[in-house]
């Protein structure tokens, strides 16, 4: 067992592959709105999300965290983010804080230019056991970030049950929104470049939300457990084919540190 503490992390998450993309959802997906929780942010309807997506990109932001591997990087406390990524005018930045309760939290920051125009995206990753939290706001302009007025604001709770069915609560627009996943979450993935395929199985088991990847055969390429700890810690497993195994748990912390520890096996 190895702990490093960091308050860096990779902050790209994998981006689908610039090829043709066949989205296949075979979810039993319910859903209905409940009472008036927050005011209106304001946000763009060119980004209001489905369930299904936000679902998705709240369970592969904690594999995105899980899968950091660079050098361990310390940064005295009230220093600030570091840049992980920088790429043209795009950057983005991780680090840690903690909930008013004291929940650990990892806070992945991106600054994009889509179409050339200005959108920054906090996201904050946290939970607690049977429950996967993913708030994010919005920004786009320098001002409305530094004052925190975003543009936007979306918040995930992803509850996965004790088997198969997901249920993701989102507040959104003022509404809380509850979509129930019955039956798997399946999405295929076509690269046009080499021909291949893979398949990936959204589902749940034991409170862990599970991400199954194969290939056009059905054979397995990973699959991954995401679930949260009572500190708000989110921790992954990462099964591979032969039996090799892997558990990344992350905190956050207050004085915008990461504390990561890495348990692996065959």
């Amino acid at each position: 067992m190895r702990a490093v503490q960091f308050n860096v992390l990779t902050a790209s998450r994998i981006r689908r592959c610039a090829a043709a993309v066949i989205a296949l959802v075979l979810a039993s997906c319910g859903r209905h709105a409940g009472s008036p929780l927050a005011p209106d942010t304001g946000g763009d309807a060119a980004v209001q999300e489905s369930g299904e997506q936000l679902m998705i990109d709240a369970v592969d932001e904690l594999e995105s965290i899980a899968a950091w591997t660079g050098a361990a990087r310390t940064v005295a406390p009230g220093a600030g983010a570091v840049v992980v990524r920088k790429a043209d005018s795009d950057s983005a930045f991780m680090y840690g804080t903690v909930t008013a309760e004291g929940l650990g939290v990892v806070v992945t920051e991106r600054h994009t230019h889509p179409k050339g125009l200005l959108l920054i995206t906090v996201r904050k990753s946290y939970g607690t056991p049977g429950r996967i939290i993913s708030d994010v706001s919005r920004y786009d302009s320098y001002e409305g970030f530094r004052d925190n007025q975003p543009r936007q604001t979306t918040l995930t709770e992803v509850l996965p049950a004790s088997r198969d069915t997901i249920v993701t609560h989102v507040l959104r627009n003022g509404m809380t929104e509850t979509y129930t996943f019955r039956l798997p979450v399946v999405t295929r993935v076509v690269n046009q470049a080499s021909g291949t395929v893979r398949v990936t199985t959204r589902y749940a088991v034991n409170g862990g939300a599970v991400t199954e990847v194969t290939d056009e055969n059905q054979a397995l390429v990973r699959r991954t457990t995401s679930s949260a700890l009572s500190s708000g810690a989110l921790q992954t497993r990462t099964d591979l084919p032969g039996g090799s195994w892997k558990i990344v748990t992350t905190l956050g912390r207050g004085d915008g540190s990461i504390v990561r520890e890495t348990v692996s096996g065959q």
